[in-house]
Order: structure tokens, then sequence, then C-alpha cells
């Protein structure tokens, strides 16, 4: 049996001190887009005081808004596996992603991914929903991954018309140490090459920002435990930037020329925390414990 009955449904009470048109007051106050406005009337259900409307009629203070989102279905091959769910309500679910996951699926990993699963887990759960991934990480990198329930929540997540842009933070394991032990490196990052995947800091790059603080360091100051907050989203942001200080990520083959990697087998990075808002809920924070092989490398690194 479904355990999230209202999933898709939104209800409000207008709080406008003149008429306003519907569409006006659901976009400016709640970032319905106007697209998704119009596939609710055609294939959901969209009501004021329990009657049928049109987005352009108008609404006064006191009116009770229903919106029934349109009826989907799972849109990937549920395929079951492992699903380390960090939170899960209405509106969204987070899972803790395990390295060596992908994402989602691709030409070389067509059913084996943590899409696949979620889809799986959604089947399992009833749930009529696709799979809207608003975060995505590395094939090596573990943590949070968060995905919406419907095309509502996601556009809500992704336009930051009403809500501040969410926060990612991120715990990496590197060689050295940073200098000083919090800051913030404001560095472009660009293809080395038309033909390669490797980034490097360039000066016609895309802007990119990283803040840092050490949190530990071991051995000496030979490694560090480093706590990093994205202000952009690039392609190996944090690498490319750990690497560019001196700092490497433990076990990174594309950025870390001392090729030893103390057992960890990957990159020592982990999507530690999310701090973003949601229709329903408001402000919210989703952590995401270290996996054991990061537990394990930390434990290594105390030792020395």
């Amino acid at each position: 049996m479904n355990t999230y009955k209202k999933i898709n449904q939104y209800q409000y009470v207008c709080d406008t001190d003149a008429p306003i048109q519907l569409k006006r007051y659901l976009k400016e106050k709640y970032a319905y887009s106007s697209r998704l406005m119009t596939r609710i009337i055609r294939e959901g259900e969209m009501s004021v005081n329990g009657k049928p409307c049109w987005s352009t009629d108008l609404i006064q203070n006191g009116d009770k808004i229903f919106i029934q989102m349109p009826t989907e279905h799972v849109d990937l091959v549920p395929n079951t596996g492992p699903l380390d769910i960090v939170y899960e309500d209405d509106e969204v679910l987070s899972v803790n992603k395990d390295a060596g996951v992908v994402t989602h699926p691709t030409k070389s990993h067509g059913t084996d991914t943590l899409g696949n699963r979620v889809a799986a887990y959604f089947v399992a759960t009833h749930q009529p929903v696709k799979v809207r991934f608003i975060s995505r990480l590395d094939m090596d990198t573990s943590g949070i991954i968060l995905i919406a329930k419907n095309k509502y929540v996601q556009h809500f997540l992704q336009s930051h018309l009403t809500i501040e842009k969410s926060k990612k933070f991120y715990t990496a394991f590197v060689n050295g140490c940073p200098v000083p032990k919090s800051g913030r490196i404001d560095l472009p990052i660009g293809l080395e090459s038309e033909d390669g995947i490797r980034r490097k800091v360039m000066a016609d790059g895309k802007p990119s920002v990283t803040r840092y603080q050490v949190l530990e360091t071991y051995g000496k100051r030979q490694y560090s435990k480093v706590r990093l907050l994205l202000e952009t989203g690039r392609t190996h942001q944090i690498r490319v930037h750990l690497s560019h200080i001196g700092c490497p990520i433990i076990g990174d083959p594309l950025y870390n020329p001392m090729v030893q990697d103390l057992g960890i087998g990957r990159t020592a990075l982990h999507s530690s925390e999310m701090q973003t808002t949601l229709p329903k809920k408001g402000n919210i924070t989703f952590i995401a414990p270290l996996k054991a092989d990061l537990l394990a490398l930390e434990n290594r690194l105390k030792s020395l």
C-alpha cells in the first residue's frame, strides 16, 4: 500500500489583498511555470473552492486552491539493488549513493544504475512517479543525491525563483594541507583539450568557486580531511581546484600525481550534506554519513 497518499497534490489558501489572476499568483508565490499550469489543467486537476477553473481566472483572499499533478509512471527499467535512503516524503527521495554506482543510465550502463534502483523502489512501494534527479555525482563519488517526485518539485528546486540556491557540502581526504586552513578558491576551469575529459584552471575557463575548511590533519599535515562548499557546479570542480592548490584528493586517478591511494581504491570524495527548500516542507537539510571505505581510510590516516 502506498504510504505517500498525497504525492502530486497541493493545496493553498489565497492570501492576496486584491483579486489576482490564478496563474500570476501561483507563479509569483509558488514558482509554477505557465507550461506546467497548462499541463495540469489538461492532464491533471486544478480547482478553486472545489470548482474547476482556468489559470486566467481571478482569485481573491481566502479562496482555496487545489492542484493534482498529472498521473505519471516509472520511466526507467526497474533493477533491484542496494538503496541507502536518507530521507523520503511526498515530494522527494534522498539517497546516500555508493561509490562505483553510475547515477543514471548511459550507453555503457543501461540498467545497472542508481536510477534503475530508484525505479525498482518506486514500483515496489506503488509510487506513480518518474525518476527526476535534482543532483548527480560522478561514478566514484559517494553521498547525497536528491530525486524529485513530480515536475513541479523539479522546477521549484531548479528555477530558484522563490528560494535561495541549494547548498552542497562535500568531504574530501587530500594529500597535504591547504594554506590557509579555510578559504575561497576562485579560479576559472575549462577543458584541457577538446577531445579529452580532464579539466584545468585556465584564464578563459568558466567561473568556478569553491569554499573549503580543513577539519583535521594527519601524519604531521601529510594528509587532511577537508569540508567543501560549492558556489558553482563545474564538472570535476572540487578535484581540479584541490589539485591546483597542491592538495589533490587521495585516490583521484585524473588529478592526483601521487598514485598511492592508501587502500581506498577510488577518489576519496563524498557529498556529505545538502541544504535546500521544498514546497511543502520548507527549509531542510539532508545528511549522508561517510561510507565504510572512507571511514576505514580515516582510521588509517589517524594511525599515522
